[in-house]
């Protein structure tokens, strides 16, 4: 079944988030886009195929569902007790956001796969090889961080499989963090129950952290993009002369075409970034808002765990995933905005003096542009979750928060 319906290859732009977005709709955490108006119908094998898939995402969401659901149950039964509640409390609170993330995946595919294919907008892949590089760089780091991410969460879940089977080999009684319909003592019913925890929080591992990974790296590519602007506004005026030597034009022309080009690749930078926003705006929100909570109950949880163990290991490979998940949106955020702030130096700086300048209406036309390049426009660069800046102050704010949260917790209970 194809899950990527674009037919030619992905460019440089587009290549870092196409793999990820795949690995979502193989999870079943991302629909299909509709087919679109110009294409041709659909055959019967894949109207078949697309029907398929759609089932497919539904049986997904109710797996992750019914999963949070038992997990609800089972932290209500055991409220009473919070080194029991807080077995299942930082996981539960990571399945609540993601499932956000899942639905949101889920009910804008539309907008997401248009905002994948905008990557492969010709503004947004030069031919220079100096900015070619930049794009290989970017889809190279965005592979190693898509297969890091998701691997370790998936090796996360394989400990926490792995941990209550040799748990039961030695004949210890073994309790899951989730409500359960049936008694598990036997070995049947054991595994049957450790296989479907090993599938839901597989599922939920893995896909989550590619939906993470999938949002930061978007991000990214429009840091890169603006450090592409900002070479192509600080070389602008040597541009305009090679270009005018090579096609016989006048330098104020050949420097008004690369002027008009900048423009329009800034543009497509902020709607992309304003997009990206709109649509996972509300799910980062929840990210963060729930974020110190994980962090709070996981680090209750791991001080009474003991340090040999592979549940300590598991419980710290945890703790690795949601700090990168909260730091990698913080991180690429403050890029965006400090690279952005940085393209109107660009602008200033050029060389739009002297005989080798970019010529008087080119001249005229910069304080427009260092004012739009600046964040004085109507669309600033400053991604954010609807109102929460995504920066490092904001990763730090939520650090102390989750310190808190323990802090309290520990007085509270001890």
């Amino acid at each position: 079944m194809r899950v990527w319906t674009c037919h030619k290859r992905p460019t440089l732009a587009g290549a870092c988030v196409v793999p990820l977005l795949r690995t979502l709709r193989y999870c079943g955490f991302c629909r299909l886009p509709p087919v679109a108006a110009g294409d041709p119908p659909l055959s019967v094998c894949a109207r078949v195929a697309r029907a398929a898939h759609d089932a497919y995402c539904g049986f997904a969401l109710a797996v992750t569902t019914t999963y949070l659901a038992q997990e609800l149950i089972y932290a209500y039964l055991e409220r009473g007790d919070m080194d029991t509640l807080a077995r299942v409390m930082f996981l539960l609170l990571c399945h609540v956001t993601s499932i956000a993330k899942q639905v949101v995946f889920m009910a804008r595919a539309s907008r997401i796969a248009k905002l994948v294919q905008d990557l492969d907008d010709a503004a947004y892949n030069p031919d220079e090889t100096s900015r070619k590089n930049l794009l290989l760089e970017r889809a190279q780091g965005a592979s190693r961080l898509g297969t890091a991410y998701a691997g370790t969460a998936a090796l996360t879940c394989f400990l926490w499989t792995i941990f209550p089977f040799l748990l039961r080999l030695r004949g210890v009684r073994v309790v899951f963090a989730l409500w359960v319909p049936f008694a598990y003592n036997s070995w049947p019913e054991f595994l049957v129950v450790l296989m479907y925890t090993y599938y839901g929080t597989s599922l939920v591992g893995i896909a989550n952290t590619t939906m993470d990974a999938f949002i930061a790296i978007i991000l990214g590519q429009c840091k890169t993009q603006l450090t592409i602007l900002r070479m192509d506004f600080e070389t602008l005026a040597e541009r305009a002369n090679e270009r005018a030597r090579k096609t016989g034009e006048q330098v104020g022309a050949a420097a008004a075409s690369l002027l008009v080009r900048c423009i329009v690749h800034h543009h497509k930078i902020c709607d992309t970034s304003q997009e990206l926003q709109a649509i996972f705006g509300s799910a980062v929100l929840l990210q963060f808002g729930i974020g110190g909570w994980i962090l709070c109950m996981a680090a209750y949880k791991i001080v009474g765990l003991s340090i040999a163990s592979l549940e300590f290991v598991s419980m710290l490979m945890f703790l690795s995933c949601i700090l990168t998940e909260l730091f990698l949106y913080c991180y690429y955020g403050n890029e965006v905005a400090v690279e952005s702030a940085q393209v109107s130096d660009a602008v200033y700086s050029m060389q739009w003096v002297g005989p080798d300048g970019v010529g008087r209406d080119v001249k005229r036309a910069l304080p427009f542009v260092i004012c739009c390049s600046a964040g004085a426009a109507r669309r600033p660069l400053r991604p954010a979750a609807l109102f929460i800046p995504l920066s490092l102050e904001t990763f730090v704010t939520i650090i102390k928060s989750s310190y808190t949260f323990y802090a309290m917790l520990r007085q509270t209970h001890h």
